[in-house]
């Protein structure tokens, strides 16, 4: 049986939309085993729960989806101890028999619950039914910013101030976490507006968090060296595979504050494109030539190439709000300079650590796939010593006449991607 848009599942003839991959009824129905307690799916409309959780349905008995990521899916769910509806995020069904998997994904549970803050999504409950882990966290009411952009276009100057600072709030609670967020964007930020009242917005999903305090290798969600993120939003560090910090975190936001502003990210094209617009070129400016000067200047500053030249913590940026609020309201321009602070010296662009290696063992590159439309193929390249200088010879793979000769990984970093741009290449990770 087939009707518009849609196609019914073999095994429980439940209707879901043709761009899902699967049946998602059967999807958590697979999740949970008979101990579980969950009832029959035959007729596609019985109950599904995790623990205390019920799983809410729509109207076609298709589970309730409020969005969906690499590591899980979230549905809308109720508690029924409680009686109030969360969001449940479920570990994706094809990484139910994958240990590392299971283990990032209780990182991010455990992440995302040592943050407690008005503007940040709160998780409140870790669980297993099966061989399958959830976790419950707060229901946020609303939509997110992208959904809002799209049905709005470009937002006001107070939605977009309001939204900036509650979201810069949020950010403060995680970085006294010790965290990076490392995919701040639209569509990880809920808000809701009532008319004539004050909009609110939070910060949701931490799949993508790493710790600042542990080794990469132990706590990263991706692959050390590869790059996380989405491009649209990611900072010019992400790309190149250097460490980041939670500065990352602020270019982040000011291109989802581009977006607020204009109605679309900074920089756009084909993914390997973006790559490079974000490390490389400038900023097209003339995008903002409605924009208020003081929100003109806090973008320059976020969407920096080098992180010492952004604000050095979300503390910081906030602070720097309110004088471009009361710039704004006073109706005057303000200068760079009196947002600006002296960097510190442990910048990770600048300088080095005692100790860090000078180059990276292996480059990530990636072009275009004809094959996969607008997707990307990757080659890796490995870097060999010669005395204190890295050299890469390109490999058969690309059918290239290419050698590289760096000194240190900043050099890698910044002069090597153009040098692969030039040639329809783009650097994805150093490792």
């Amino acid at each position: 049986m087939k009707t518009k848009g849609k196609r019914a599942c073999p095994v429980c003839g439940t209707l879901f939309p043709d761009s899902s991959e699967s049946c998602p009824v059967c999807a958590l129905q697979g999740a949970l085993k008979p101990e579980s307690g969950a009832s029959s799916v035959e007729d596609g409309t019985s109950e599904l729960r995790f623990e205390h959780y019920r799983v809410l349905q729509n109207e076609d008995g298709t589970p309730i989806e409020l969005g969906h990521g690499a590591m899980g899916v979230t549905y809308k769910a109720f508690d029924v101890h409680l009686q109030c509806p969360v969001a449940l995020k479920i570990i994706n069904a094809r990484f139910v028999g994958d240990d590392s998997a299971r283990l990032r994904f209780l990182r991010e549970a455990r992440s995302a619950a040592s943050v407690r803050h008005p503007n940040v999504a709160s998780v409140f409950h870790l669980g297993k039914t099966g061989s399958s882990y959830f976790y419950a966290m707060e229901f946020v009411e609303g939509e997110t910013l992208e959904k809002f952009i799209k049905r709005s276009g470009r937002l006001e100057v107070n939605v977009v101030l309001e939204i900036v600072t509650q979201v810069t709030a949020g950010l403060v609670a995680v970085h006294k976490q010790k965290l990076v967020h490392r995919d701040i964007k639209p569509s990880n930020i809920m808000v809701s507006l009532e008319d004539g009242g004050p909009v609110s917005a939070k910060i949701i999903d931490l799949g993508l968090a790493k710790s600042l305090d542990e080794p990469g290798t132990q706590t990263a969600i991706s692959t050390p060296g590869a790059f996380a993120g989405t491009p649209e939003y990611a900072s010019p560090e992400q790309f190149a595979g250097l460490p980041i910090d939670i500065r990352s975190d602020l270019y982040s936001l000011g291109a989802t504050l581009w977006e607020m502003l204009t109605g679309r990210a900074p920089f756009r094209g084909a993914p390997g494109e973006v790559m490079h617009q974000h490390q490389h070129a400038p900023l097209p400016l003339e995008e903002l030539k409605d924009v208020p000067q003081p929100l003109v200047v806090l973008l320059e500053m976020l969407l920096q190439k080098d992180p010492a030249k952004r604000p050095q913590s979300p503390a910081e940026l906030l602070k720097a709000m309110a004088t471009i609020r009361g710039a704004i309201e006073a109706g005057r321009r303000i200068a760079h300079q009196s947002l600006q602070k002296t960097p510190p010296p442990d910048s990770v662009t600048l300088t080095r650590r005692a100790g860090a290696r000078l180059g990276p063992r292996k480059i990530s590159v990636a072009r275009a796939s004809p094959k996969r439309g607008n997707g990307l193929s990757v080659v890796n390249w490995w870097v060999a010593r010669e005395g204190s200088v890295f050299c890469a010879a390109a490999p058969r793979a690309l059918n290239l006449d290419l050698a590289l000769r760096c000194h240190s990984l900043f050099d890698w970093a910044r002069h090597g991607s153009a040098l692969f741009h030039d040639r329809g290449l783009a650097v994805i990770g150093l490792n």
